[in-house]
C-alpha cells in the first residue's frame, strides 16, 4: 500500500502509525473496492531460480485474480502447495463487496505465469487459511474464525473442501468441531512417507491448542483425511504471538517455524518417530 483514501475521500501518502489518518487493509476502508493502487492494496509476488540468492522484479497480480467489487484480496500467511498434477496453490483472504472477509485459493496451472482466485469458501467471516490436498485429490481449506475469540461452547476452526478447484465447496465433517482456536493463524500440510515400502500420507496441523490464548502451541496429526485428529506434540505451553508454518523435510522429519514464547521466531525439526510412529516400524 502506498497511501489511503482518507473518510472525504482524499488520497493520502507518506502515512505511519502515528498519523491521524493512518488505516489498515483490514480495518475501515483502509482497502477499497477497485484496483489502483488508490483505491486496493495490491497483490505482488516474486520469484526465484537459485534458492534465493536473488530475486525477480515484483509482478502485480492484482488484476489477475481480484474482483473490482472487492475491498480486500492479499496473501493468507503460510506456504502453498504444488499439487499431484502440478497445480500450484496458495491460500489468500480477502474482503468482499461488504467489507467482510473470506478466505479463498489462488492457483496457477502453468508453472506461476498467471494466476486465478476462486470462489470464497463458505459464507463465514472467515481470514488466514491454509491448504492440503486429501488422498482423493480435493483440497482441505482450515480458516480463522473471528467469532471463535473468547467462545468456549462451539469453538473450532472452519473447515471446507473443494473438488473443482474452488468453483464449489463444501463443509468439512470436522468444521467448527474438531480443531479449536483462539482467534488466530493456523497451519497444515499432507506429509508423504513410506512404511516397509508402502506409501502413505498423513495430515499435520499447529496452532495454539486453546479456546482463550495464543499458548499451547501443538501439533497435531490425522490418519483419515482430517476426520479425526489425535495430538502428536505439545512444543511450547507459554503465551506467544502464535502463528506457525509447518514443512516437510524429508520423508521421515518435518519441520516448523512458530512464534514462540522464548523468541519471535524458532524453528524446529522433528521425527516421525517422536510424533505418530513407534521406532520400529519406520
Amino acid at each position: 500500500m502506498h497511501g489511503v483514501k482518507n473518510a472525504e475521500g482524499k488520497w493520502l501518502e507518506g502515512l505511519t502509525n502515528e498519523s491521524k489518518d493512518w488505516n489498515h487493509q483490514w480495518k475501515t476502508r483502509g482497502s477499497q473496492p477497485g484496483f489502483g493502487v488508490k483505491e486496493s492494496s495490491q497483490f505482488m509476488i516474486v520469484k526465484s531460480t537459485d534458492d534465493g540468492k536473488t530475486w525477480s522484479e515484483p509482478v502485480n497480480l492484482t488484476t489477475m485474480g481480484k474482483k473490482e467489487e472487492w475491498w480486500l484480496w492479499a496473501p493468507a500467511p503460510g506456504q502453498g502447495l504444488t499439487m499431484k498434477d502440478g497445480t500450484l496453490v496458495f491460500p489468500t483472504q480477502g474482503r468482499d463487496k461488504n467489507g467482510k472477509g473470506f478466505s479463498n485459493l489462488t492457483y496457477s496451472k502453468d508453472g506461476g505465469k498467471t494466476w486465478k482466485a476462486t470462489n470464497p469458501a463458505g459464507k463465514e467471516s472467515t481470514t488466514e487459511n491454509m491448504a492440503a490436498e486429501l488422498s482423493d485429490g480435493s483440497i482441505l481449506l482450515t480458516m480463522r474464525s473471528g467469532a471463535n475469540k473468547g467462545r468456549m461452547e462451539g469453538n473450532g476452526r472452519v473447515m471446507a473442501v473443494t473438488k473443482d478447484l474452488g468453483e464449489n465447496w463444501t463443509a468439512h465433517p470436522g468444521s467448527r468441531k474438531a480443531l479449536i482456536e483462539p482467534g488466530c493463524m493456523a497451519s497444515i500440510i499432507r506429509h508423504d512417507y513410506s512404511v516397509k515400502g508402502m506409501k502413505k500420507s498423513v495430515l499435520f496441523f499447529s496452532n495454539p491448542d486453546s479456546k482463550t490464548a495464543r499458548n499451547r502451541m501443538t501439533i497435531k496429526y490425522s490418519i483419515d483425511d482430517g476426520a479425526t485428529w489425535s495430538t502428536a506434540l505439545l512444543l511450547d505451553e507459554f503465551n506467544s504471538r502464535g502463528y506457525s508454518c509447518l514443512t516437510s523435510i524429508d520423508s521421515e522429519t518435518i519441520g516448523i517455524f512458530y512464534e514462540s514464547s522464548q523468541a519471535d521466531i524458532a524453528f524446529q525439526a522433528v521425527k516421525l518417530t517422536d510424533l505418530i510412529f513407534p521406532k520400529k516400524k519406520i
